[in-house]
């Protein structure tokens, strides 16, 4: 009886930080969309400090980090952030994205080996984003790999990206 109530107040108290931690990347939205960015990172730096595993938020912070040009400190924290969310995925949606993330900035380095590869991670843990299907395309092609970005257009076409289409019918015939 004791084990079944310390989980039961233990699974309310969990759910009251994740509510709270969700309230605060709302409001960090919000400040976002103000383009204030400096506080939109300190409310995402907030839920962080409640939830270290919260995906959502390094995903944010890091887009914030990117849209500023700063890339090294994004990667930084998208590597933290993998190695802290992958192992208790609350959300295989949001730590994917955290993966597609990083390839950009893989990509924007020019290392195309180590984009298709996280871009890979992101589609396993997501299958139906047709955006990783295409990206990881556009990587491929970069990389010299004509069949393979043709099979992931034709994957990014069937899950309704229109935009593959147009690639596709210039590259793949």
């Amino acid at each position: 009886m004791k084990v079944v109530l310390i989980f039961v107040f233990g699974v309310c108290l969990s759910l009251q930080a994740q509510q709270k931690v969700n309230k605060i990347l709302s409001k960090g939205d919000k400040k976002l969309a103000q383009l204030d960015t400096t506080g939109a990172l300190d409310l995402y730096d907030k839920a962080l400090s409640i939830d270290s595993a919260c995906a959502d938020a390094y995903a944010k912070i890091s887009d914030v980090f990117i849209s500023r040009g700063n890339y090294k400190n994004a990667m930084e924290l998208l590597n933290a952030g993998i190695r802290i969310t992958v192992d208790i995925p609350k959300d295989k949606k949001t730590i994917s994205h955290l993966y597609s993330i990083r390839s950009f900035i893989y990509f924007t380095a020019e290392n195309f080996h180590n984009a298709i590869q996280d871009l890979d991670q992101a589609i396993i843990l997501n299958t139906d984003n047709p955006n990783y299907f295409y990206m990881r395309a556009l990587v491929k092609r970069m990389n010299g790999d004509e069949k393979g970005c043709c099979r992931d257009l034709k994957k990014a076409i069937a899950l309704g990206l229109k935009a593959a289409t147009v690639y596709s019918e210039t590259y793949c015939n």
